[in-house]
């Protein structure tokens, strides 16, 4: 129970770190959306769920990197929704790039169908990721927090025989606390940065980002991962926001004082994370530059929409 106990603490700790992001749910009080496995709310049952999130998604990702890292792969499904918000229409997400292409699992084309499912009165941008019980269709948690503890926790009787140990018991005050560090400072920066209002909230934010980088790095000098030489859950987390800093937010948020590979320790580190397949195959560096860039399905029309083609993906791969 200590353990469960502790990602209480963290859930509540979490709420308002995330609402900075465009894509992080806004519950709004909702607990329909909030329903969770360690509470009982929620039955843990192989092949019950599946997890709609986005390939460009930073706070989706970890939590698709994390089912297949750990094995429940073959018990939760898996939907990326279109990387790209569809011409006119910016609040809803879809399940390809027509109008109407469903998912073959949910049988929706609109990500917000199966917000209704759960709440009918429900007009809001619906966000990711999103689990959804697919014998009702209808979203039963949306906090990309939630979903990495819980599934790390309440699901260990369908890991994988070798799946790693991502949240050992004596580890788990030093992790939670990892996690916090994270988030704050590197995951929901870039957005608090897109709406800053003056040079001094940017100059800040800035800041923040790059001591927290400055910290990472020399913690990583001794250490293979975060809290030592075995993978843990912060891993997930710290490893999804490298990947998009070079390709995304060194340019388009100007978080540009260093590039990832001025870091010799965290790039060493991001490339050996790379190298584990639940990382690289959960990691499409097209999809993170065509969402953040290209934005819609829209005919491109200034240089702020084109595509960059680098940073050269394959310097990831040469280690």
């Amino acid at each position: 129970m200590y353990k469960i106990d502790k990602l209480k603490e963290a859930f509540f700790l979490s709420d308002s770190v995330n609402a900075a992001c465009a894509w992080h749910p806004r519950s709004n009080g909702n607990t329909a959306f909030e329903k969770k496995f360690t509470t009982g709310e929620l039955p843990i049952e192989p092949n019950r769920y599946r997890l709609v999130w986005g390939r460009f998604c930073p706070w989706a990702t970890p939590v698709a990197i994390l089912i297949d890292l750990m094995g429940l792969d073959k018990v939760i499904s898996k939907a990326a929704i279109y990387d790209l918000r569809h011409a006119g229409i910016d609040d809803d997400w879809f399940f390809g790039a027509g109008d109407h292409d469903q998912d073959p699992v949910l049988k929706t084309s609109r990500l917000s169908e199966n917000y209704r499912k759960t709440d009918p009165d429900f007009n809001e941008r619906p966000t990711i990721p999103a689990l959804v019980d697919v014998t009702t269709g209808k979203v039963v948690s949306t906090s990309s927090d939630e979903l990495m503890n819980e599934l790390s926790t309440a699901w260990q009787a369908y890991f994988a025989p070798d799946a790693p140990d991502i949240f050992p018991n004596d580890q788990s005050e030093a992790i939670l606390e990892m996690n916090h560090f994270i988030v704050d400072d590197l995951t929901a920066i870039p957005g608090q940065i897109s709406s800053v209002t003056s040079q001094a909230a940017y100059e800040k934010l800035y800041q923040q980002y790059f001591d927290r980088l400055d910290w990472l790095e020399g913690r990583l000098s001794n250490n293979r991962f975060l809290l030592g030489d075995k993978l843990t859950q912060p891993d997930i987390r710290l490893f999804v926001d490298l990947v998009r800093f070079d390709a995304v937010f060194y340019f388009k948020d100007k978080l540009n004082k260093q590039r990832l590979d001025d870091y010799p320790n965290l790039w060493r580190y991001a490339r050996d994370c790379y190298q584990i397949p639940a990382f690289r195959n959960n990691t499409d560096f097209q999809a993170i530059k065509a969402h953040f860039f290209k934005i819609s399905d829209n005919p491109v029309d200034s240089l702020d929409r084109v595509m960059p083609l680098g940073p050269d993906e394959n310097r990831w791969s040469a280690y």
